[in-house]
């Protein structure tokens, strides 16, 4: 780098995968400086019917030992009848096995936030007016003793 006079910062409103790319592989180069080395997975568990069709499922990844979980969604046919509490239990147990002992998520006021409770998952953030008139949450579960 000759002068940080010639640099330029410029707001791009739809950057390219390559771009961003980039910017997330300068993120884990300083990180893996400074913590442990990157070991991010995916992980996600299903609920499908006999020819496949999907009803339902949970999916995250799991990384530095803690298991996030970034969706969760079960068919409105399916809703009521447990499969919402399997699929968390399944990917928790997914995530144990891989050596994590925790997970986190998060969830909007508008959507599961009793049901997580219920899973026995605790508050440790709320992010008010996101969107407007409502709440995001932000939980976590210890998964080991």
């Amino acid at each position: 780098m000759d002068s940080l006079d010639a640099l330029k910062m410029t707001v791009v409103e739809e950057p390219s995968k390559e771009e961003l790319r980039g910017l997330i592989r300068g993120l884990v180069r300083y990180n893996e400086t400074r913590a442990v080395p990157e070991n991010s997975r995916d992980l996600a568990v299903f609920v499908r019917t006999e020819d496949g069709s999907l009803l339902g499922g949970v999916m995250g990844y799991t990384h530095w030992e803690w298991l996030f979980v970034s969706h969760l969604w079960v068919d409105e046919r399916l809703r009521g009848h447990g499969w919402g509490g399997r699929l968390m239990a399944s990917i928790e147990d997914a995530a144990v096995r891989r050596g994590c002992h925790s997970a986190h998520l998060d969830t909007f006021s508008f959507q599961a936030l009793a049901f997580y409770e219920k899973q026995g998952y605790t508050r440790f953030g709320t992010l008010p007016d996101y969107p407007r008139g409502e709440s995001r949450y932000f939980l976590s579960k210890r998964l080991t003793k």
